[in-house]
C-alpha cells in the first residue's frame, strides 16, 4: 500500500476482520504513521460494535457472522449508514465528560495545601492555580462542605463539595486571589488550609 495514499473503504472492512493478513499488515503500517486513517479506522470498529450490541438480542453475533459470510456489495453503505444512524440517534457511549479539574490541572502550574483542623475532621486537601485563578477541595467521606476563602479580610463563599464516590469535592474560579481556604459546616469552621 503507497504510505500516501489513505485506507477508504479498508477501514471498514479492517474492522469487520475481512482482510487478509496481506491486507491487515498494510493497514497496520499505514495507520501507526497516518492518524486520519487511524481515526477512520476507530470510527469504524466503534460502529461495528455498536452493531454488535443492537443486534446481540436477538442472537449474540449472529448478524455480524452472517455479514462476513456473504460479503455482499451493499456491505460498505449499509455500514456506513448505520454508523450515521447510531451517531446521530443513541447517546455515545465513547466520550467521557469533561472533568474541569482534571482539564485545570493538566494545562496550568498548580500547588497543594493540606486541612487542618479540629479533631476528627476528615482528610482534605486543596489543590489550586499558582495565580489562583481556580481551586479544586477533596474532603474524604461523603458529607458536603460549605468551602470560604478569604484574602485581604474578605471571606466569600466559593462553593459547596458535592459527593462523588468516597470523596465530596468543589472545583472553582473564585473571584479574589485567596489567602486561606476553610470548610465549614453549619456556620462553624471544621479545618482551613493556608495557600503559599
Amino acid at each position: 500500500m503507497n504510505s500516501n495514499v489513505h485506507i477508504e473503504e479498508l477501514a471498514e472492512l479492517y474492522a469487520l476482520g475481512e482482510l487478509d493478513a496481506r491486507e491487515r499488515a498494510q493497514v497496520d503500517a499505514h495507520i501507526a504513521q497516518c492518524s486520519d486513517c487511524l481515526r477512520r479506522v476507530g470510527e469504524a470498529e466503534e460502529t461495528v460494535l455498536a452493531l454488535e450490541r443492537i443486534i446481540q438480542p436477538v442472537a449474540p453475533h449472529a448478524g455480524i457472522a452472517m455479514m462476513r459470510r456473504r460479503r455482499v456489495a451493499w456491505l460498505l453503505p449499509a455500514v456506513a449508514a448505520a454508523a450515521l444512524i447510531v451517531g446521530l440517534l443513541l447517546p455515545r457511549p465513547f466520550t467521557a465528560p469533561q472533568n474541569p479539574a482534571l482539564l485545570a490541572m493538566i494545562h496550568s502550574h498548580f500547588s497543594h495545601a493540606q486541612f487542618s483542623g479540629v479533631a476528627g475532621a476528615p482528610a482534605a486537601k486543596v489543590i489550586y492555580a499558582r495565580d489562583r485563578s481556580w481551586l479544586y477541595v477533596v474532603v474524604e467521606g461523603t458529607h458536603n462542605y460549605s468551602v470560604y476563602g478569604s484574602s485581604g479580610g474578605r471571606s466569600l463563599l466559593v462553593g459547596t463539595t458535592l459527593p462523588h464516590g468516597e470523596t465530596s469535592d468543589l472545583y472553582a474560579k473564585p473571584s479574589l486571589r485567596l489567602q486561606r481556604v476553610e470548610l465549614r459546616e453549619r456556620g462553624q469552621t471544621v479545618e482551613s488550609a493556608a495557600l503559599r
